[in-house]
C-alpha cells in the first residue's frame, strides 16, 4: 500500500509532464521518417489489409459474423488491440530505453511507463475516430455512447500502465523480460481472439474460463459489442467486477516492484 501511495503521488505531482512527455515521445516515433505522423494509420492500415485477406477473404471466404461484415468485425477488435499491443511493448521497455536519459534530469522514474503508454493514446484516438466513421459508413451504429467507449478506453488506460509499472522494471533488471514479453503479446493476439470468432457455447470449459480470465478480452470484446452491436451488458456483469480487481492487484504488484528495484536500474546500464 505504502508504494502504491508513493506512485500515485509522484503522478500527481507530474500530471502536466507526463502530458507534455507523452506527447513529445509520439513525435518522436516518427520524426526521421519522410511520411511523418501518416505511418500512425499507414502502418496499422497495412496489417489490417493483411488480415482480412488471409482469415477474411482466404479462411472464411468473405463469410460475415452474425450478420456484420467480417472486415467491419475484424476492425472493432484489431484497432483496440493496436493500443494494447504497442501500450504493452514499448511499456516493456520504455524505463531501460529511456535510463541514460532521465537518470540525468529531475523527476520520477515511475512516471516513464505511464506516458509512453499514453504516448499511444493519441494514435488509438485517430484510430478509433476512423473507426467509428468506417462503422456508421458501411452498416451504421446501433447506438454511440460515447461515455462506454471512453470508459472502455479508460478502463485499457489503468491496465496497460499497471503492466508497464511491472514489466518496465522486471525487463529493466533482466532483458530476458522484455523478449518474453513480446513473445507472449503475440500469443495473446491469437488467443483474446481478435480475428476469429468464439463459439463458447462449444468451446471446452478450459477456454471458456480462459477467455473470461484474459483481462485483454473484455476490453476488445467491450468495444466490439459496443461499437457495432449496441450491447452494454459486459459493464454491469462480474467481469467488470473481475477486471478491476485484475487492474488494482497489478497495480500494487507493479508499484511494490517498481519502488523496490528503482534504486538498482543504474546499474542495469
Amino acid at each position: 500500500m505504502k508504494s502504491a501511495l508513493i506512485i500515485l503521488k509522484e503522478h500527481l505531482q507530474n500530471k502536466y509532464l507526463i502530458s507534455r512527455l507523452s506527447l513529445y515521445d509520439l513525435k518522436n516515433t516518427y520524426s526521421a521518417t519522410m511520411l511523418g505522423n501518416i505511418w500512425v494509420i499507414l502502418n496499422p492500415l497495412i496489417q489490417i489489409l493483411v488480415y482480412w485477406l488471409v482469415f477474411g477473404l482466404g479462411i472464411r471466404g468473405g463469410a460475415p459474423v452474425n450478420g456484420v461484415p467480417y472486415f467491419i468485425w475484424l476492425i472493432s477488435g484489431i484497432v483496440p488491440w493496436f493500443f494494447i499491443s504497442k501500450a504493452i511493448t514499448n511499456g516493456s521497455n520504455s524505463i531501460y530505453s529511456k535510463l541514460n536519459t532521465v537518470s540525468k534530469m529531475n523527476f520520477p522514474l515511475s512516471i516513464v511507463p505511464t506516458y509512453t503508454v499514453t504516448a499511444q493514446l493519441y494514435n488509438h484516438l485517430i484510430l478509433l475516430l476512423l473507426l467509428i466513421l468506417t462503422i456508421i459508413s458501411s452498416i451504421g451504429l446501433v447506438s454511440l455512447n460515447l461515455f462506454l467507449v471512453i470508459y472502455f478506453t479508460v478502463a485499457a488506460i489503468f491496465l496497460l500502465v499497471a503492466i508497464a509499472l511491472i514489466t518496465s522494471t522486471l525487463s529493466t533488471l533482466v532483458r530476458d523480460v522484455n523478449i518474453l514479453i513480446q513473445s507472449i503479446v503475440r500469443m495473446l493476439f491469437y488467443l483474446t481472439p481478435i480475428l476469429w470468432v468464439p463459439n463458447l457455447n462449444e468451446l471446452p470449459y478450459f477456454f471458456k474460463v480462459m477467455f473470461y480470465l484474459n483481462p485483454f478480452y473484455y476490453v476488445v470484446n467491450g468495444y466490439r459489442e459496443l461499437l457495432l452491436f449496441g450491447d452494454t451488458d459486459t459493464i454491469i456483469s462480474y467481469n467488470t467486477l473481475y477486471y478491476w480487481n485484475v487492474v488494482l492487484v497489478l497495480f500494487f504488484i507493479g508499484a511494490f516492484l517498481h519502488v523496490k528495484f528503482r534504486k538498482q536500474f543504474v546499474d542495469s546500464l
